[in-house]
């Protein structure tokens, strides 16, 4: 008998919107979605569709103006700002366009105070930086390097390590690899392939097709709701089909 998958992460109903110069505007429209325990699912659509406000929602950044958030279950819509900020740090980790870096801390620094939060022996934590900074691409010399005497690039790399330090239950990516180039880029993406196939979901955004390949559920957003889903085998690498499979989904989605 196939094991039923686990969901992780579920919006009912999902609404968003803001007040700009008088006027509502709606972001989210009484959306509804599953995402699975393993899943990796990119969220697609033109500028202005509510992707970024859907992830933010979905992981307790932002709290929705209707519906709920569950995450493995548990309904964390109505958390006070404490009770939330603690959940999302020991069940979450956050990719975002901006990464903000603590400037008085080193790169390895900052990865080690992320660490902190579930593993306190300080040795572990540096081995298991130092790993995880070798598979992005940054050197031992730039890890012991603070913010402000790196590039964007790097910045972007270190923080996908911070965010993995804890071994999330998911991790949200904003546009991770949109400052990275194409070596470093690569590095990155396996780096979510490798803890995807380990059981880490992923909830990622991004514009990049290259990217969305590598996950095995493509969502499309459009005026606020689910216009359409892409679903993929998991990842083992690049082929004709896979990429024949998203690029007609996308034309049909009007990409």
């Amino acid at each position: 008998m196939k094991q039923k998958k686990q969901v992780v992460v579920a919006a009912k109903n999902l609404k968003k919107s803001f007040s700009t110069g008088g006027n509502e505007q709606t972001i989210i429209n009484g959306l509804d979605l599953k995402v699975y325990r393993g899943d990796f699912t990119v969220i697609m659509g033109s500028s202005g569709a509510g992707k970024s406000t859907l992830m933010y929602a979905l992981s307790g950044m932002d709290r929705p103006n209707g519906g709920q958030v569950l995450f493995c279950g548990e309904d964390i819509t109505n958390y006070k700002d404490d009770k939330l900020a603690v959940f999302r740090r020991k069940h979450c980790g956050f990719v975002f366009q901006q990464i903000y870096l603590l400037e008085r801390m080193t790169l390895l620094e900052n990865a080690i105070a992320a660490g902190k939060l579930t593993e306190h022996n300080k040795q572990k934590l540096k081995e298991k930086a130092s790993k995880l900074f070798a598979k992005v691409n940054i050197s031992e010399v730039l890890q012991k390097k603070y913010s402000s005497q790196i590039s964007g690039g790097e910045a972007q790399r270190a923080g996908i390590v911070r965010a993995l330090m804890n071994e999330p239950a998911v991790v949200f990516a904003d546009e991770p690899t949109g400052a990275l180039n194409s070596n470093n880029s690569q590095a990155v993406l396996d780096v979510f392939s490798e803890v995807n196939r380990e059981g880490q979901s992923i909830i990622m955004v991004t514009h990049d097709k290259k990217t969305a390949l590598r996950a095995n559920r493509i969502i499309y957003l459009k005026d606020g709701i689910i216009f359409g889903e892409c679903c993929l085998d998991t990842y083992k690498g690049a082929d004709k089909e896979r990429e024949h499979k998203l690029n007609t989904f996308l034309e049909e989605m009007g990409w």
